[in-house]
């Protein structure tokens, strides 16, 4: 049976599964990669988590997330500019060294210094995606994220369908590449997680974020998981 995976209030809905490749972990509370997303929250507290670990955390058993060993996060664009020009306030300068370090990867990366883990910061401006629904995304936080708890912190986590709606775009300019397939794959997930169960993904949404090109990708990859739930 599927857990529930979020538990909503008057403003936003928080998610309450914490299951994501625990066995990385020396630590049985908190895992290897949230220990990366608590530092970040330290140091940006207005950040949003986007990518295959803000998937991950919509992916129940049976279902196993996609494995991957970097966190992408998603910057308001004075953050973006300030750490791109290496002119961060002090308080924030001393958190950032304390956890991180400047990564040997080239982008907009820096790794975690406890656990040698990458961090990528995105902006509307980086253009990794679409620039015009990350601004969207930023501008309008509590429709677009939900909050994402443990530890005693909180970080905004993208909303399933703007996962969907990020991934979605990528795949469309390469479908057949190695980071299109990712996407693909990590999408599938998500959809076979929550069939049957719209509270957590309202795929009827999701086309009104996506581009004309992109719309016949999504619809494929519904009909797949639905072929694939039927046969189960």
């Amino acid at each position: 049976m599927l857990q529930q995976i979020t538990s909503c209030d008057e403003t936003q809905c928080f998610v309450v599964a914490e299951h994501f490749l625990d066995f990385f972990s020396d630590d049985p509370e908190v895992n290897k990669f949230d220990r990366v997303i608590l530092d970040v929250s330290r140091v940006y507290d207005t950040a949003i988590l986007v990518g295959a670990m803000a998937a991950s955390k919509y992916i129940q058993p049976p279902v196993q997330p996609r494995v991957t060993f970097d966190v992408d996060v998603l910057l308001e664009e004075a953050d973006f500019e300030a750490f791109l020009e290496d002119d961060i306030a002090s308080e924030k300068s001393a958190v950032l060294d304390q956890c991180f370090e400047t990564s040997d990867s080239p982008g907009h990366s820096l790794r975690h210094r406890k656990t040698r883990l990458y961090v990528d910061f995105l902006s509307a401006e980086s253009r990794p995606v679409s620039g015009k629904l990350m601004r969207w995304i930023l501008e309008n936080r509590e429709q677009s994220t939900n909050i994402l708890s443990f530890g005693g912190r909180g970080i905004s986590i993208l909303k399933p369908e703007y996962i969907i709606a990020m991934k979605l775009h990528r795949y469309a300019k390469d479908p057949r590449s190695e980071k299109g397939l990712s996407d693909r794959l990590d999408i599938v997930k998500m959809l076979k997680t929550h069939h049957g169960y719209p509270h957590v993904i309202d795929t009827e949404k999701i086309p009104s974020l996506l581009r004309r090109r992109e719309i016949p990708h999504f619809e494929e990859m519904m009909a797949d998981v639905e072929q694939e739930m039927r046969a189960a």
